[in-house]
């Protein structure tokens, strides 16, 4: 017996792209003393699990009560300072390595390119949140910061490095698959 298989549904088109974003620089610390430090060095961390700063300049994340991870670009002179104290920082903090792969996932759409990766309802998660969240995406542990760009939402990935273009490709194809785009680098 012969069965013609079921037509296949099209697959929806979504507003959404990918990017891989090089040039960064990322600092982690932690410790009793770590908000304390920062707010010396000028930084102001958010109060709640969230982050604070945007994108272009200066990303700021409370990862925990005394846990902290900037994010900024590769040339930013503050960062770069802060970097250099943390290895003299005084008793009570910490430095965290941090070398994560960054990805931006941005458009109208890329909460619907989430949930087929991730079990987390990004799009539920109001924009005044600012929510910052630590997950799983397709078997890779993340942290996923929403923001905006353009007035569309734009979600902030960040992974291990050895993982990054594992995450980059697998997000990358589901996009494409959707008729969105996908701008792959080295991280």
């Amino acid at each position: 017996m012969h069965r013609t298989p079921a037509p296949r549904a099209p697959i929806p088109r979504l507003d959404a792209a990918l990017e891989v974003v090089a040039g960064r620089s990322r600092l982690g610390c932690k410790g009793p003393g770590a908000e304390a430090w920062l707010r010396s060095a000028g930084l102001a961390p958010p109060q709640v699990f969230g982050p604070c700063g945007g994108d272009a300049i200066l990303f700021i994340a409370r990862l925990g009560s005394s846990e902290f991870f900037l994010d900024a670009p590769a040339d930013s002179a503050p960062l770069a300072a802060l970097g250099a104290a943390l290895a003299s920082a005084p008793a009570g903090v910490y430095p965290v390595l941090r070398e994560d792969w960054k990805l931006v996932l941005a458009g109208v759409d890329a909460a619907a390119v989430l949930a087929q990766a991730c079990n987390v309802d990004f799009a539920a998660l109001a924009p005044q949140s600012r929510a910052v969240v630590m997950t799983l995406m397709i078997g890779v542990a993340v942290l996923v910061a929403r923001g905006e760009a353009g007035g569309a939402p734009a979600y902030m990935i960040w992974c291990d490095p050895s993982y990054g273009p594992y995450l980059s490709e697998t997000l990358g194809s589901i996009v494409v698959e959707h008729g969105g785009t996908f701008k792959g680098a080295a991280a």
